[in-house]
């Protein structure tokens, strides 16, 4: 699959300290991917306001085809040098509004088509599965070396420990107590 970027002429996307970007592909089945780069607050602040201008300029019959795998393939990628906190990143990619959002924080890459292209892979296509099969063809499997060798002996001596076994509990307390 491969994504052309597409330029944007609305002047509501027009931002300070702000840059939108459009990729699509031009297969048969269709995705809109937006590239939303600001810092922290604009995001903070804005991205409601991006998800609705996207869904209003993009996702109408004057846009779209009338293919309903094209309806609902629309994503919005947040693009962020700095964290965001984990409640706001939540609440943005949990958004069910017009399309998929995704955050992809603490982002130190100069935004270009390769990194897009990247990003998409990541993301959404997932077309890089083969290759990474092939990357990990062989598995070592190692024995398991405890780091508190007396503990593991204490766990691994008594049966499992379940429910009624409550002396057994009190045991392994006491004897990891005086460890």
């Amino acid at each position: 699959m491969t994504f052309s970027q597409i330029k944007i002429n609305n002047p509501d996307f027009d931002i300070e300290n702000c840059r939108t970007y459009h990729y699509k592909n031009e297969d048969r089945f269709q995705l809109n991917i937006f590239f939303i780069e600001a810092n922290v607050n604009i995001i903070k602040n804005e991205w409601k306001r991006f998800s609705k201008m996207i869904a209003l300029n993009y996702q109408n019959a004057e846009y779209m085809s009338s293919s309903e795998f094209d309806r609902w393939n629309f994503y919005i990628v947040y693009l962020l040098n700095e964290s965001i906190p984990k409640e706001l990143k939540a609440q943005i990619e949990n958004d069910k509004f017009s399309s998929r959002k995704i955050v992809e924080d603490s982002y130190g890459n100069e935004f270009n088509d390769d990194v897009a292209n990247r990003l998409i892979i990541k993301h959404i296509t997932n077309t890089d599965l083969k290759e990474i099969v092939d990357a990990t063809d062989q598995v070592s499997i190692s024995e398991y070396i405890p780091k508190n060798i007396e503990l593991w002996n204490l766990l691994t001596k008594k049966e499992k420990v379940i429910g009624a076994a409550r002396e057994v509990q009190k045991e392994i307390v006491q004897k990891i107590n005086a460890l």
